[in-house]
């Protein structure tokens, strides 16, 4: 059995701040949660989520968590109690779900976790299952890659999430769009600009202000959970942060509306 951990992280303020989301996570679904809302579902999958994914943003949907495993590189449990409705093991390239049987498919930072000749397929399947929409968003690009360079050459010990981005490499945003257009009108949408990205993540791996985004964080986050439109209050602060999407993007978008919805 582990040895149990300092005392001061068993304290219920300590606790809830440490499994508080962070800027960075709020900076990319602010923009993806009114694609989803919009669409009028109800059931939602939320492909590669890991431990908490989408659903604590989405109270009113039924989602389902898909991933290969729920550990997200040392953390101790799955989806959260109460967070997911449910919750699948699978792989992402073939899914054990029939066709059209989500309202709304996310296929949040999942791609740069594939290997490129896997890319493809895993498109064909969250296509396939998607009945009014699908947004598969990722960083795209070879300088939202070369920030991850950089910020993995500052670091002592990458985290695991990184080494997988430079491993795997980042899609041109054109390889997302290309295989799911067979499916259906695509739009391709910019999230983060690079420069932004880069800033907020190196950030969040400091000590010295790690504490107070987390803060922000909290701040922040019933915002999003109520909806709130992106020129709420709290929708301008994380549109600052994203540096306002602005060229060059580190992530991109694509939605795919399968029956021509727009």
């Amino acid at each position: 059995m582990a040895a149990p951990g300092p005392s001061y992280l068993r304290l219920p303020g300590i606790r809830r701040l440490v499994a508080a989301p962070q800027v960075n996570q709020l900076a990319r679904l602010a923009p993806l949660l009114p694609l989803i809302r919009e669409t009028g579902g109800r059931a939602l999958l939320d492909a590669g989520s890991g431990s908490r994914g989408v659903a604590p943003w989405l109270p009113d949907w039924h989602v389902t968590a898909l991933d290969s495993h729920f550990d997200d590189y040392g953390a101790a449990e799955g989806p959260q109690s109460g967070v997911a409705q449910r919750a699948v093991v699978g792989d992402i390239r073939e899914m054990p779900f029939g066709d059209d049987e989500f309202d709304v498919v996310l296929a949040l930072d999942v791609m740069e976790h594939l290997a490129a000749q896997d890319r493809e397929r895993a498109l064909g399947e969250l296509a396939r299952v998607a009945r009014r929409r699908l947004i598969v968003a990722c960083p795209a690009g070879a300088e939202a890659l070369e920030a991850d360079r950089r910020l993995a050459g500052s670091l002592p010990r990458p985290p695991g999430w990184l080494a997988e981005h430079l491993e795997n490499g980042f899609p041109e945003p054109a390889d997302l769009v290309a295989p799911l257009e067979a499916h259906g009108p695509v739009r391709l949408l910019a999230n983060e600009s690079v420069a932004s990205h880069e800033r907020l993540v190196r950030a969040e791996l400091s000590p010295v202000t790690a504490l107070g985004l987390r803060l922000v964080a909290l701040a922040l986050s019933p915002a999003l959970r109520r909806g709130r439109r992106p020129g709420s209050a709290a929708g301008r602060i994380l549109t600052r942060f994203r540096g306002s999407d602005a060229a060059p993007a580190y992530r991109a978008v694509a939605v795919l509306d399968p029956d021509g919805q727009e």
